[in-house]
């Protein structure tokens, strides 16, 4: 299903959930200021991550690029799935491992190589705890597009527009066991992004808002600069709903046969220009045909 996400929204959303952090980190990368200003393409990796009370690192459960191309004024969400295949340590490895075993720039630097392009500026954020934040809006009303059973979470939901609490929508974005797995999980972390950002703005949720932001210092981390932010707040005022693109990377499934384990192959051709691509109007469809060779799924 199509949506359209106000990238003001978006860049408000990115700014609440960092503005307030203390665990900004002292060395900044080049500023996102110049860059944008410049008319460079500038990228924010955006990574949600599922950490235990006594862990430093996790894996990384949704991992999305942020793009801003402030010469044409667009900006483009680009999902990669978890399970994408990447050689990380000489090894054959999943991408949301990185940034457990090497933490977030780690994780930059892979998805710089794997993009062909450059990406210093993060933003790291434990999504279990989001759940907190959704029921103190008093839940957040999105279109389920599944029929969703959970029983080790007992959520049980069917299609349709409705309220979930935030244990539901936790498990509704984190949800992969059905025929589109990480990818229609991909989509649906998209989906929740565009209805967490609008609701949290609504009149009536502003009361709400101080609770809200001490949930979210204490779940954040961004080598993001204050100043950056701030700039950011202000360049999105100049952006319209229809400026924002939504795409996951082009690949397939298939299994390892040396080891079981299942990847999705990204098409590196199109990884390495996708940006240039979306911003020149061209869409990818996410699935693409698996080589004959392949053991595929």
């Amino acid at each position: 299903m199509a949506f359209k996400l106000d990238p003001r929204i978006l860049l408000t959303l990115i700014i609440s959930l960092t503005i307030f952090s203390a665990q900004l980190d002292s060395a900044f990368p080049p500023s996102l200021e110049a860059r944008l200003e410049n008319n460079e393409i500038t990228n924010i990796l955006l990574i949600g991550i599922d950490a235990r009370p006594e862990e430093i690192n996790a894996r990384s459960d949704t991992i999305m690029l942020l793009s801003i191309n402030n010469q044409i004024k667009q900006a483009a969400i680009i999902s990669i799935p978890r399970d994408t295949r990447i050689v990380f340590q000489g090894k054959n490895r999943k991408i949301n491992m990185v940034n457990q075993l090497k933490g977030p720039n780690a994780l930059c630097q892979e998805v710089s190589t794997l993009m062909g392009t450059s990406v210093e500026h993060y933003i790291l954020t434990n999504f279990n705890n989001f759940k907190n934040i959704i029921d103190q809006l008093g839940g957040i009303w999105i279109d389920v597009d599944i029929d969703l059973h959970s029983p080790a979470t007992g959520v049980y939901l069917g299609k349709g527009y409705q309220c979930l609490s935030g244990q539901e929508a936790l498990t509704y974005v984190r949800f992969r066991s059905d025929v589109d797995g990480d990818i229609g999980r991909a989509q649906r972390q998209q989906r929740f992004i565009a209805a967490l950002a609008e609701q949290m703005l609504i009149k009536e949720n502003l009361p709400r808002l101080p609770g809200i932001v001490m949930e979210i210092k204490e779940n954040v981390q961004t080598n993001i600069s204050l100043r950056d932010m701030v700039y950011l707040a202000r360049l999105a005022s100049e952006y319209k709903t229809d400026d924002l693109i939504t795409q996951t990377l082009p690949g397939y499934h298939y299994w390892a046969q040396n080891s079981g384990a299942s990847f999705w192959e990204v098409d590196r051709e199109i990884a390495r220009s996708v940006i240039d691509s979306l911003f020149n109007g061209h869409r990818y469809e996410t699935r693409l045909e698996a080589p004959p060779w392949v053991n595929s799924y």
